[in-house]
């Protein structure tokens, strides 16, 4: 095995043995929000825009695709308005960096459906730009590439909220996932 292999095969065996996941690597960051938690949050947000979708998996009629590419275009078409984001969790932290920007700056709401890894950096500087936190308590089964829900996950979850030019203090909550659905 070549030296290379040898780098590629330890970091998918650290990948299932450390982040528990038997996901491939190229569906790792394409699965969906469940429809049912999606509309529960959206009956509060009236979210207008999915900020990270796919014609297959958008949950709004206006989305940023992976060639739209939120990352680098200004959400201001989007301003006064709520706007969704169910990042690519290898992407988690430039998403949440841009996130907190892009609601300052353009005075939107962001909500960020993303796992609960309260012991990062990312998430620790979520909390400080963000309105509110709210864990949910047990853990979502998200939507699989292939349109199948998964049976379990590895990890908890939260939203993250930006409300725009909000100046109040970050708020944490619990939040019981089975009330929303």
């Amino acid at each position: 095995m070549h030296y290379k292999e040898q780098i590629e095969k330890e970091a998918e065996l650290t990948e299932h043995f450390v982040n528990k996941t038997s996901t491939p690597k190229d569906e790792k960051d394409l699965w969906q929000t469940p429809l049912d938690l999606f509309k529960a949050i959206d009956q509060e947000f009236d979210f207008s825009v999915d900020i990270c979708a796919s014609d297959q998996n958008t949950l709004c009629n206006q989305f940023f695709s992976e060639d739209d590419s939120a990352l680098l275009n200004e959400w201001v078409f989007f301003t006064n308005t709520s706007c969704f984001l169910n990042p690519p969790y290898s992407q988690t932290q430039v998403f949440m960096e841009r996130a907190a920007q892009q609601a300052k700056f353009h005075n939107i709401t962001v909500v960020a459906l993303v796992n609960a890894n309260t012991d990062t950096k990312w998430f620790a500087d979520a909390v400080k730009s963000a309105n509110e936190v709210r864990l949910f308590t047990g853990r979502i089964g998200f939507i699989k590439p292939d349109g199948k829900k998964a049976n379990s996950n590895t990890k908890g979850q939260c939203l993250i909220i930006w409300r725009g030019n909000c100046k109040t203090p970050c708020q944490i909550t619990m939040i019981n996932r089975s009330d929303l659905v």
